[in-house]
């Protein structure tokens, strides 16, 4: 491999780098703008007393936006917004850390460190954009054993344990809507190629991903979800779950599910089945030589390579108003994968109940 594509993949993700910076030093920016609350009679903005309970004013505000008496259920609805549930539910900024260890049956333990900033403007829209980082992953290394004349004879494939690379950076616009029926939230994705693309952890340009979420609670319990959408990029659509390969190429994402809150310290278990159906080429960059997706050439291209469906289950656990645990393992059909692991989230900005994680693929 020649020296210039390195370098100019190292100039995109520079810039991209330097976009991203800016992107979250705009997000936090914004949240240090005072908000325009209710003003008194004096024309003076009301100052809400620290010692209100901060869950009780959020099931208020849940109460306006969705109209309706269940508030369990609306909370529920809403403490799913955005990756990690970290998109605050009322107005205001947020932000989150997520250190999770993962084991794929293809490429072995990884670790990844995810920080996330979020603002939300209003009841409908908010903004969120996270980069995740690999304190250790295996990646394949591809090595080429030359004669005398300097010919290749031989060329030997191998995982071998990296430290502290980089994935692409995901900007999320979110529209939330809250009719007495059904749930809705339109998410658009795009995604910034600050990751390594040579060891298959970016997409070495721009993706984008959109995803229609509709969900209707059944009593207090179930609430059983449809996800329909459009991408470049099927990693857009699992922030928690790494997997061992990145898919760029026109695709269409369907899943199917319930949420089913556990009656015991607030848990929450998701299951959904999901399928990724290409509708034009694909390329495959595999971080492993093992599996369907990564055999001895860490690129593929066809226009079936990047079809995945299968199964994926969550178990989140709140310890407290600011961290969870979670517990995830996903089951490719397609690829007879399996990947499983558990993360903690740290929310700058949680509640007694609002600070549970929500599950999302």
């Amino acid at each position: 491999m020649s020296s210039q594509p390195r370098q100019s993949g190292t100039k995109v993700r520079l810039l991209s780098i330097v976009i991203t910076v800016a992107l979250c030093s705009a997000i936090c920016g914004r949240a240090q703008q005072p908000s325009g609350g209710v003003s008194s009679s004096s024309g003076q903005p009301e100052v809400v007393a620290k010692g209100v309970d901060e869950a009780s004013a959020l099931q208020a505000q849940l109460a306006l936006v969705v109209g309706d008496k269940n508030s369990a259920a609306d909370t529920d609805a809403a403490s799913a917004l955005g990756p990690a549930g970290m998109v605050p539910v009322v107005k205001g900024f947020n932000a989150s850390l997520t250190t999770s260890s993962q084991h794929d049956a293809a490429g072995g333990w990884s670790n990844v460190l995810s920080p996330n900033v979020a603002y939300r403007f209003d009841k409908h829209f908010s903004l969120n954009a996270g980069m995740s980082t690999f304190p250790y992953i295996n990646v394949v290394t591809t090595k080429s054993t030359k004669n005398a004349q300097g010919v290749v004879t031989k060329t030997t494939s191998a995982l071998e344990t990296r430290h502290l690379l980089l994935s692409d950076t995901d900007l999320n616009g979110s529209f939330d809507a809250h009719a007495r029926l059904l749930d809705y939230n339109l998410t658009a994705t795009m995604g910034i190629p600050t990751g390594d693309d040579n060891d298959g952890l970016g997409a070495g340009q721009f993706t984008y991903a959109f995803v229609n979420h509709f969900e209707h609670p059944l009593g207090d319990y179930f609430t059983p979800d449809i996800e329909l959408g459009i991408d470049d990029s099927p990693n857009l659509l699992t922030p928690r779950l790494k997997k061992s390969y990145l898919v760029v190429g026109p695709s269409a994402h369907f899943q199917a599910g319930v949420d089913i809150s556990l009656p015991w310290w607030n848990m929450e278990f998701e299951t959904d089945a999901y399928e990724e159906l290409p509708v034009g080429a694909n390329t495959v960059k595999s971080t492993t030589t093992k599996g369907k997706k990564g055999k001895e050439v860490t690129t593929v291209t066809a226009e079936s390579a990047g079809e995945d469906n299968g199964f994926t289950n969550t178990l989140d656990i709140p310890l407290n108003g600011h961290i969870t645990l979670s517990g995830f393992y996903n089951r490719s059909l397609r690829n007879h994968d399996d990947t499983a692991g558990f993360s903690f989230t740290f929310l700058l900005r949680g509640t007694r109940h609002e600070g549970a994680v929500k599950s999302g693929r």
